[in-house]
């Protein structure tokens, strides 16, 4: 008689699964932080006094 499959299930896809949507939670916060660093700089090489 077959011994039953008594293993724990794998986990490795959750955690990358995890991981991944970590990462683009993560772009999806700084995006705006940094779309703002860019137009700034942008900003300042045209030579205008006034950014913010």
């Amino acid at each position: 008689m077959p011994k039953p499959n008594s293993q724990r299930p794998d986990l490795l896809p959750v955690i990358v699964l995890l991981g991944v949507v970590g990462v683009i939670c993560i772009g999806f916060w700084l995006f705006p932080y940094v779309q703002k660093v860019i137009q700034r700089e942008d900003c300042i090489s045209v030579g205008r006094q006034d950014c913010g």
